[in-house]
């Protein structure tokens, strides 16, 4: 009940913040309906004889009333479809989609909007253009951002028993939905066309243990007079899967800590590890192990038949009260799997779904239609056990047996298990009112509001820093603590030494660590919290009507006005990003509420020139289809709260003002056979609000944190940088062009074939990334990086700034054949899509950041795009007889490479083949069926059936095979066996 309260209140508070000539626009509307349907019951007889204008939305357009109408080029997904792919979350079926490049998934290590994906949350990345170039739709309507730094959807909160069908744009559409359908637009059609009650129920199982999930659901459809009622309830549990249940990489595991501790002391500056201790031979032919200091007090002639040790790895019990000689492995260690215990790589995540809707039939003209949709999530992932990653013992540490400084690695296996948990809640709600005016005018009004809000806290987190320290004291030195923002004279004031802009003032020694013991002190006692919320609140209003007539028909258009904010709070006690590395600074003090408002106005018009009542020689149909937009943005309000210091509230954010937008379609069908799709649509970005999140600040870079200059003899150069970071009041929008021009076939002689291609290009300018040079040339800097010659100094821009333009083109290939046989019904459906080019130019303005790089397929060092596959492809057969149903799914992707500096990386994802059995139970099928179960369905699906794997491969200059020292990009899952029911009652 507080939660509709909530609704309530913010719906009166929005729309008393509405313009004026908004509220107005609707009320209008409204009444003039209310009015003119008065008059149509006063004149029903004459309106018996008129054309009735039927409602029917297809996407990709607001206007078109079927698909062949669209100038886009549309994939819709039935159930059929759906269940042809043989998957049973919504976030897979998408995933075998060719388009879908790069999206981010639940695994482990992938990043949600450049943040850690602690919700286990899925997007959708088509053309690989970014996740926040995909809008995706609810039934025709946006359903918000998630994340702790919001910009993208997570698709993985619909469950599939409550999706009817799937209609995917994979064109562009900015001028008919906003700015964020660059890529395309996913719109996901809730069932609601039922009577009764649907169960349903799966169980997945892999061949190989360590992953289970389960789900049941039920949904029910009720008619009562002129309303109907629907709800549906899904609970789904996802066991978690440990790193070392499979045959992947988390980390490098030679350089990752193992379950024992080993130590060694480094190093040359070739890399070569020093002596830790010695033992010489005594009489009686025993070794006798000497410490490094007391090795050197031994003679010469003593010391010539010593054996020198970099290496040892302790026993269990090893601790300070231990000798040398309780060691007795003396090598290198050489972990294996066990290193990856610990790790999660699919979150245990535990979830329940809600949809509750109402739809009212007010009368003959006028309907209401209400959906709520909520989903509760708790994600579990492990980080692995705390762990010694060559942590520096001091000398003089009084629980240092070596006598000397030693290097300590290994696993506290002992202590508890670091992991995170996040609760996350969704809740999407919509009201929507429709209505005929007349014949020749409809009216539509929406008001909704979509929240997400998520609690992430991390157990038992290291504080690593403050125990190094304690490692690297023996309590009597004093250690040295750098400031930053001292002058010279005021670091001498503090009796510090100044250079290269630090400040070095000397600190008392902290307390000695004993690193075999209790370091409780360094574990947090209570969970470190991260929380999110974010916030979508919109109304629109839209007027749909017949213009005039023309030769071939009626033209017809709609006019329409959005309003939508967003809200986005933040705050984290610990670092966010990926792998730890945040892309906000401070984070002790991230706690930021950001709130932007956009106001839109659209067209969208479609005229039919040609069709079968003025059909031409050259052309049977022809289409045309105008759309227009315009988008104002408010200046966005952004408040970074600090307890301390007091909220603060930064001035000169970017203010995209109002664009213009447009789109031009035409589909022409020149003979029955034929069909010729164009489309261009142009688009203008603003900047996400997780841009603007942190005030801009600027100083030294930390130690050894500036960049590394490369000399002309190969070698680097360490010089400190002044560091720029946070938000960035000059950021521009980004613009984008998209056009795609299609053809289709559909041949006489092969009955219920169509064959179609379809070309697309993509153009980004002013695209707002980060960049993170640490190696660069001093001749040829990025764009990141100024160098002030008449201060010799560097500056760097750690922050969002436009820096690059994207060229894209492909071409998609589609065949489906559906022939009819006495045997039974065949379906054959391919879809193919080739990336011919994928051209990325960091800087088109900097003369020294001008190239342009591939990342098709190959690409010479890093980008914030990624690696795309040149090739990607789907083959799905179907058959189907007397209730039986058998079909087979392949996916498969062409191999990606990237050149680093010395290193080749290279993945060959897995050819993933799925294999269906289904049995319709339906009167006339193989076998009787009883009344109770008819009309349902059972299926065993086995999905990966050939347990298949994607293998990364890195070699370096020489052709030698590294060992991978990153996230496998595999699916991860392995076989897996799918039990399926389905009954309605």
């Amino acid at each position: 009940m507080k939660y509709f309260e909530e609704i309530l209140r913010q719906i009166t508070e929005r729309l008393s913040s509405l313009s004026k000539w908004f509220f107005i626009f609707v009320a209008i509307s409204c009444l003039t309906s209310l009015s003119l349907a008065q008059d149509e019951e006063a004149e029903e007889d004459e309106e018996d004889n008129e054309e009735e204008m039927e409602l029917v939305v297809v996407t990709g357009s607001r206007v078109a009333q079927n698909y062949g109408e669209v100038a886009g080029q549309v994939v819709v997904m039935d159930e059929a479809a759906i269940r042809a792919t043989g998957e049973q979350t919504l976030e897979r079926v998408l995933r075998q989609l060719p388009q879908n490049l790069n999206p981010t998934t639940e695994r482990y290590g992938s990043d949600l909007n450049n943040v850690t994906n602690f919700t286990g949350g899925s997007t959708v990345n088509l053309r690989g253009l970014g996740s926040e170039s995909t809008l995706i739709l609810v039934d025709g309507k946006r359903i918000g951002h998630n994340g702790i730094l919001g910009g993208v959807t997570d698709i993985s909160s619909i469950p599939l028993n409550q999706v009817e069908r799937i209609e995917i744009v994979l064109d562009g559409a900015s001028a008919i939905y906003g700015s964020d359908a660059v890529g395309g637009v996913v719109n996901v059609i809730s069932k609601k066309d039922f009577q009764g009650i649907e169960l349903t129920a799966d169980y997945n199982s892999p061949s190989t243990a360590g992953y289970d999930e389960t789900r049941v659901g039920v949904s029910i459809s009720q008619q009562f007079r002129a309303m109907n009622f629907r709800a549906s309830f899904q609970k789904s549990e996802h066991n978690g899967l440990d790193a070392s249940d499979r045959e992947v990489t988390i980390f490098q595991r030679s350089l990752f800590p193992g379950p024992e501790l080993d130590v060694r002391f480094c190093c040359l500056s070739d890399g070569t590890a020093l002596p830790i201790a010695y033992s010489i031979e005594d009489w009686l032919g025993r070794a006798i192990f000497y410490t490094v200091p007391a090795f050197n007090e031994l003679p010469d002639e003593t010391k010539a038949d010593a054996t020198a040790y970099t290496h040892a790895i302790l026993p269990r019990r090893f601790d300070e009260n231990s000798t040398l000689a309780d060691i007795n492995s003396w090598r290198k260690p050489i972990w294996g799997e066990e290193t990856q215990e610990g790790y999660t790589i699919l979150p245990d995540t535990s979830r329940n779904s809600m949809l509750f809707g109402v739809f009212w039939e007010l009368d003959e003209n006028w309907s209401v239609e209400t959906q709520l949709r909520q989903e509760t999530r708790t994600v579990l992932n492990n980080q692995g056990f705390i762990a010694f990653t060559g942590e520096t013992l001091h000398a003089g540490n009084p629980f240092n047996p070596f006598d000397r400084s030693i290097h300590l690695r290994g696993q506290r296996r002992d202590l508890p298990q670091p992991h995170t948990e996040t609760e996350g809640v969704q809740v999407n709600f919509n009201i929507e009112v429709i209505g005929r005016v007349s014949d020749t005018l409809e009216v539509e009004a929406s008001i909704g509001q979509s929240t997400e809000e998520a609690d992430t806290f991390r157990h038992f987190n290291l504080d690593r820093s403050a125990l190094r320290a304690a490692m690297n004291s023996d309590g009597e030195t004093p250690s040295t603590q750098f400031l930053f923002g001292e002058s010279e004279a005021s670091c001498l004031a503090l009796g510090g030494t100044f250079g290269f802009g630090l400040c070095r003032v000397p600190v008392p020694p902290p307390a000695p660590a004993n690193p075999f013991g209790d370091i409780s002190r360094f574990i947090s006692e209570r969970p470190l919290e991260a929380t999110s919320f974010n916030r979508l609140f919109r109304i629109e209003g839209l007027l749909r009507t017949k213009l005039f007539d023309v030769p071939a028909g009626s033209a017809r258009a709609i006019i329409g006005l959005s309003r939508q904010t967003l809200v986005l709070e933040s705050a984290s006690e610990f670092q966010i990003g990926a792998v730890d590395q945040s892309p906000v600074s401070d984070i002790s003090q991230f706690h930021t509420e950001a709130e932007r408002t956009n106001t839109a106005i659209f067209a969208e018009g479609i005229m039919p020139l040609i069709s079968s009542i003025n059909e031409q020689v050259w052309a049977q149909r022809l289409t045309m289809s105008l759309s227009l937009r315009n988008d104002t943005y408010d200046e966005p309000a952004v408040v970074y709260i600090n307890p301390i210091e007091g909220d603060s509230r930064p001035s000169g954010l970017p203010d995209p003002g109002s664009q213009n937008t447009w789109g031009l379609g035409f589909v022409w069908v020149p003979m029955e056979m034929v069909e010729v799709k164009y489309n261009l649509q142009t688009a203008f970005v603003a900047p996400q609000l997780n841009q603007l999140l942190r005030e801009s600040s600027m100083g030294p870079s930390p130690p050894f944190r500036g960049i590394f200059l490369q000399l002309p003899n190969g070698n680097l150069q360490q010089v400190g940088v002044t560091i720029v970071e946070g938000g960035n009041p000059d950021l521009l929008s980004e613009t984008a062009d998209t056009q795609s021009f299609g053809v289709a076939f559909s041949p006489d002689l092969i009955p219920n074939l169509r064959v179609g291609a379809t070309f697309n290009d993509v153009q980004y300018n002013n695209r707002i990334n980060r960049l993170s040079n640490f190696i660069v040339d001093p001749n040829n800097l990025p764009s990141n990086i100024t160098y002030i010659p008449e201060t010799d100094e560097y500056i760097q821009e750690r922050r969002w700034i436009n820096v690059s333009s994207v060229d894209r083109q492909g071409v998609d290939f589609t065949l489906r054949w559906t022939p009819n046989t006495k045997w039974g019904d065949l379906s054959v459906d391919i879809k193919h899509s080739v990336i011919n080019s994928y051209d990325y130019v960091i800087d088109p303005d900097d003369p020294e950041s001008d190239e342009v790089i591939s990342v098709v397929g190959e690409t010479d060092g890093s980008t914030a795009i990624g690696v795309v596959s040149k090739n990607s492809s789907n083959l799905t057969i179907g058959w189907y007889h007397k209730g039986l149903e058998l079909g087979v799914d392949v996916a498969t992707r062409s191999s990606t490479k990237a050149v680093l500096t010395g290193v080749t990386r290279e993945y060959s994802p897995p050819t993933l083949t799925d294999f269906r059995l289904t049995m319709h139970l339906i009167s006339g099928s193989f076998f009787d069926v009883p009344e109770y179960l008819k009309d349902g369905r059972i299926s065993l699906v086995c999905t990966n059936f050939f347990n298949e794997y994607g293998e990364t491969t890195l070699t370096n200059n020489d052709g030698e095979v590294l060992e991978p020292n990153g996230p496998d990009a595999s699916p991860l899952y392995g076989r897996m066996v799918n039990l399926s029911l389905y009954l309605p009652l």
